[in-house]
């Protein structure tokens, strides 16, 4: 099953999304990830801007079981799912599914509209207006870390054997954003 998903975090968001962005390769081997924009906070009170990202990746969990692993990070990172506001606070860490299907095409997908854009970017169907950030993709396997955050992109790791190399690879035609297979 393939899944759309977003990232978002506005506590120390540059650290937040780099580094789960750094777990999810880990955990999934390979993921196309969309730029990463910074935005104003939608539907709550905050002066902290947030960092947003879109991901594909590719799963055997259930949608249940993605969103358990998912909720588990976001504990990790230090979000306080506890409390009652947690959706209209401050966060370190938010990750949601968006959407899932068969294939990889999410052109059409309904997402919220300071995403729209991220997800017409992923496709070649138009351009990001919003301030695109550089981040770095923290892993321990890798001399040289390679960025991230200015187009979309194919990010993989080889098996063990190629001693774990991330590959960050631009997507070279939006309309078919096959990601490798394993």
């Amino acid at each position: 099953m393939f899944y759309l998903c977003s990232i978002g975090s506005n506590l120390d968001p540059a650290q937040h999304v780099s580094q789960a962005v750094g777990e999810l390769l880990a955990r999934f081997g390979h993921l196309r990830l969309s730029s990463v924009i910074q935005t104003k906070p939608v539907g709550m009170q905050s002066r902290h801007d947030f960092l947003n990202c879109l991901f594909i990746v590719e799963s055997e969990l259930s949608q249940v079981q993605l969103k358990a692993e998912f909720v588990t990070m976001e504990l990790t990172h230090g979000r306080d799912r506890g409390n009652p506001l947690c959706k209209v606070t401050d966060r370190p860490l938010d990750i949601d599914i968006l959407a899932q299907g068969q294939s990889d095409d999410f052109a059409g997908a309904g997402v919220d509209s300071y995403l729209g854009e991220l997800l017409a970017e992923c496709y070649g169907q138009g351009q990001v207006r919003d301030h695109k950030v550089t981040l770095r993709l923290h892993t321990s396997k890798v001399f040289a870390e390679p960025l991230f955050g200015q187009q979309p992109v194919h990010l993989w790791q080889p098996s063990e054997e190629r001693q774990g190399a991330t590959i960050v690879q631009p997507v070279t035609d939006p309309r078919h954003p096959d990601l490798p297979r394993q």
